[in-house]
């Protein structure tokens, strides 16, 4: 009786939650021709790749994209002995994407940032470094993605 009182009431619960599942044929698919990257070349390669991952060459929406990014790197924080403990990283992305179907011109800015600790090691430092970078490099793609998609 017990089982039956749970098994009602927990799905009482989740059937009103809300959640639907995303049909991927419903959303906006694009197809992107070219791109001009320019600043660091590193992190630009990275978000071209994360882009052309969902550009579909069969779909309409046709686009040319530049993509300048910058990417900072400030002291956060020091210890006692003025040794640095803490770095913060910022990555600004300026993107122009033109539509060659309407012949507009859309200008968006993006940003990311996020702090890491230094190491004791050095090669660890540097690891430390890369993970955030991809992390927000990441974020930074879905975001360009999801504007893509809302053209």
């Amino acid at each position: 009786m017990k089982k039956r009182i749970l098994i009602i009431i927990s799905f009482l619960i989740l059937s009103q939650c809300g959640y639907s599942v995303v049909n991927y044929n419903d959303l906006k698919q694009f197809n992107i021709e070219s791109f001009n990257l320019e600043g660091e070349n590193r992190l630009n390669r990275l978000i071209k790749k994360n882009i052309k991952y969902y550009s579909k060459d069969q779909s309409s929406n046709i686009f040319k994209i530049n993509i300048k990014t910058l990417k900072k790197k400030e002291i956060l924080e020091k210890n006692i002995k003025n040794e640095i403990v803490r770095y913060q990283i910022t990555i600004n992305t300026n993107i122009e994407i033109y539509d060659l179907q309407t012949a507009k011109l859309f200008k968006k800015s993006f940003s990311e940032q996020g702090n890491f600790f230094v190491a004791n090691k050095n090669i660890d430092s540097r690891n430390n470094e890369k993970k955030l970078i991809e992390n927000l490099i990441e974020n930074l793609s879905e975001k360009i993605i999801k504007s893509l998609r809302a053209i």
